[in-house]
């Protein structure tokens, strides 16, 4: 399982930057710290400073949200709790093991997760996000069901693949 583990991250870690038919999508909108790319189809909206992304505004199959923490960067301990937090709505929680990396100028703490909501069985991809400068840690949350990620773990995995810094 840990070998498992370290390749998923390396996949993620070395995916190639976007192809033609995808669009970069920068957080925050105003001043951004990092930028990531999703499918042209995908619909992007920014709320109260928040971002949050889905297949489609029909297919909600996968969420990706990205949100500024309160934790600031020398609280890494504070910033993993407060990510879990932002998970209360789910059930019967399963954490992996944290891998940890760094990419394009970012430093890179992924935590994966299984748990159960209404809806259903849930994988999790919290993804803590160090900007060397920034204030606060920023979490990337990819939230899908089995059939969104069926459907739509390439993007998944383009999204956290092609993470770096303004």
């Amino acid at each position: 399982m840990k070998i498992a583990l370290l390749l998923g991250l390396a996949v993620l870690l070395s995916a190639p930057l976007a192809s033609a038919a995808d669009k970069a999508v920068d957080f925050p909108k105003e001043a951004p710290l990092l930028s990531f790319t999703l499918p042209d189809t995908w619909a992007v909206k920014y709320d109260d400073g928040d971002l949050l992304a889905t297949p489609s505004k029909d297919d909600e199959s996968v969420i990706v949200e990205v949100i500024e923490l309160e934790a600031g960067l020398d609280s890494f301990d504070a910033a993993v709790k407060e990510a879990k937090e932002t998970m209360s709505d789910f059930k019967n929680m399963k954490y992996d093991e944290m891998q940890k990396g760094e990419k394009d100028g970012l430093g890179i703490a992924i935590l994966n997760a299984q748990g159960e909501d209404e809806d259903g069985k849930a994988f999790i991809n919290l993804v803590l996000l160090a900007k060397p400068g920034a204030k606060n840690y920023i979490l990337l949350s990819c939230i899908s069901s089995k059939e969104g990620s069926d459907k739509h773990g390439a993007a998944i995995s383009g999204v956290i693949g092609s993470l770096k810094a303004k």
